[in-house]
């Protein structure tokens, strides 16, 4: 009889090694994908948290001007298994991408009745803007994680996009700053970037332009349109009606969003750039800070312009110069160079007949009516020798020198950013029995619980819940209207003048509708005096 245990031990060896073998196929096609589908929604889910900081960095970049450097997750590597095998590792790219359609955003009907001379000249003769743009897609590449969603950053919002074709659905990650009851807030994304691969890569946006002012306001109504991949409206997922608040109107079609601003509605425009070192904005056009005046002989005054970049923020830098037609003079040169809110003054002194000041950006033509680049101040000098009283420079610095009140440069919040304190130094005994205020991003004045006047001047005021008050059966002021004071102010030589106004407010379909911000804005205020002449005050308010 044969002794077979030798045959039993090397059967048993064979089925356990069978075994181990089914074993490890389990564990290959089941466990290790499992596991590594875990280790690809981990990192679907930090990507998502880097791409925020990203959204987070370009706003900050393109409203303060200062780069906001920030870091992308692209990939991820499985852990190191010992008897099983991993795919390649999971990978990712994240690139600027256009959109489907036009890749610009368009602002248009600036005509000149709009938005006034120099912004209209360069808009053209179909008064529009065209501003490029571009979106920043992040693509995974996972191996098993096949519903990770495609993240996208467009227009100040950023979003997941799951799914294909009819079947896809959009969530947004953050909320959006485009549109606010306040003002539209433009962030134009340029250059090219495209980073693929396993491990982090740095993105350095840089500003182009950066829209750190308050923005610009609109005497009639101007239309922006940008490019989106986002739907304008929809039930399964984020639209851009899900985003914005219920009481603003917004029209989608054709891959745009388009959105009309209101008269006094702030418009907001910035350029940032990543991939490459951009070329910093140059100048578009001259905005006019002065306007037009009447002065008498030998009265000084400055003339103000601004130089703006293509997207309608200030110019630092620029070269520009002045010249005179007539017999009057510029005071202190005919050449300046623009400071951080991109203004340049010059001083006139009139002569004893009528004059002229041209200014331009010296890379342009001067007096070249066509050019927005260039503008003329024409100044009056009536026969009697008298002036229209307005001190109009872009500092805020006084009158002429017969003016009864001199503005002290020192306007500013005082209780909120709805509000606006100043003061002027009295040169003679006067009556102030009017006022007439224009603050642009504003429309009404209006001190909703009552009991507080809209305007302080002195000792005097004017409050729109007094039943003799102009508007008192609305209880409130529209801004650019001349009202008797309902109290009148009496200022005496060489006293300080302190002047007060609150709860400034946008329009609301011809009434006060929410609080406005009116820190940065231009203010211009005329004084009514018991003689019958009048003064006008104008110049930008301050911050906190």
């Amino acid at each position: 009889m044969r002794d077979e245990r030798a045959v039993a031990g090397l059967v048993g060896a064979i089925l356990l090694f069978g075994m181990l073998v089914v074993a490890l196929s389990l564990y290959q096609a089941q466990v290790v994908p499992s596991e590594n589908a875990r280790v690809e929604f981990d990192h679907s889910q930090q990507v998502g948290n880097d791409l925020v900081e990203v959204r987070n960095a370009l706003l900050r970049t393109a409203w303060s001007g200062d780069a906001q450097p920030t870091a992308v997750s692209l990939g991820t590597r499985y852990p190191e298994r010992a008897f099983a095998l991993n795919p390649p590792p999971a990978t990712g790219t994240l690139a600027t991408r256009n959109f489907s359609g036009a890749s610009t955003v368009i602002i248009s009907n600036l005509t000149r009745a709009n938005v006034g001379e120099g912004l209209s000249e360069y808009a053209g003769d179909d008064g529009a803007l065209s501003i490029p743009t571009k979106r920043l897609v992040y693509t995974p590449h996972y191996n098993e994680y096949g519903s990770a969603p495609t993240t996208t950053y467009e227009n100040t919002v950023l979003y997941d996009r799951f799914g294909r074709a009819a079947g896809e659905r959009t969530l947004a990650r953050t909320g959006q700053r485009l549109v606010t009851p306040e003002r539209v807030s433009v962030v134009a994304l340029t250059g090219e970037y495209t980073e693929s691969g396993v491990g982090s890569v740095a993105l350095d946006p840089e500003a182009v332009s950066a829209g750190s002012g308050a923005g610009s306001s609109f005497a009639g109504p101007v239309t922006v349109s940008v490019p989106t991949a986002l739907p304008s409206e929809g039930a399964s997922g984020t639209s851009w009606n899900s985003l914005v608040a219920a009481d603003t109107t917004l029209r989608g079609d054709d891959g745009r969003l388009n959105v009309t601003l209101a008269p006094g509605t702030r418009l907001r425009v910035a350029a940032v750039s990543v991939g490459a070192t951009p070329e910093r904005a140059s100048p578009a056009y001259l905005s006019r800070e002065s306007r037009d005046a009447t002065m008498a002989a030998g009265e000084r005054r400055p003339f103000t312009v601004r130089v703006n970049d293509a997207s309608l923020n200030p110019v630092e830098g620029v070269a520009v110069s002045a010249s005179v037609a007539g017999d009057g003079e510029l005071v202190d040169g005919d050449a300046v160079v623009t400071g951080a809110d991109g203004t340049a003054s010059f001083a006139y002194r009139a002569g004893p007949s009528d004059g002229a000041v041209t200014v331009w950006v010296d890379s342009a033509s001067p007096g070249d009516p066509g050019s927005p680049k260039t503008t003329t101040f024409d100044v009056s000098v009536p026969d009697g020798g008298g002036s229209d009283g307005s001190g109009s420079d872009g500092s805020g610095d006084g009158s002429g020198d017969a003016a009864t009140l001199t503005y002290n440069g020192d306007a500013g919040p005082y209780n909120g950013g709805n509000t606006i304190r100043f003061s002027m130094s009295a040169n003679a005994d006067a009556t102030i029995t009017g006022v007439n205020v224009s603050v642009e991003g504003a429309a009404w004045l209006w001190d909703e619980s009552g009991g507080q006047p809209e305007v302080r001047v002195g000792n005097g005021a004017y409050d729109a819940n007094v039943d003799d008050a102009p508007n008192s059966a609305n209880d409130y002021y529209r801004l650019g209207t001349a009202v008797d004071l309902t109290s009148d102010a009496t200022v005496s030589a060489g006293e300080t003048v302190t002047v007060e106004m609150q709860n400034f407010r946008r329009d609301g379909n011809d009434r006060p509708g929410g609080s406005v911000d009116v820190q940065n804005e231009r203010v211009r205020i005329t004084f009514a005096f018991a003689d019958g002449s009048t003064q006008t005050l104008s110049f930008t308010n301050g911050a906190y």
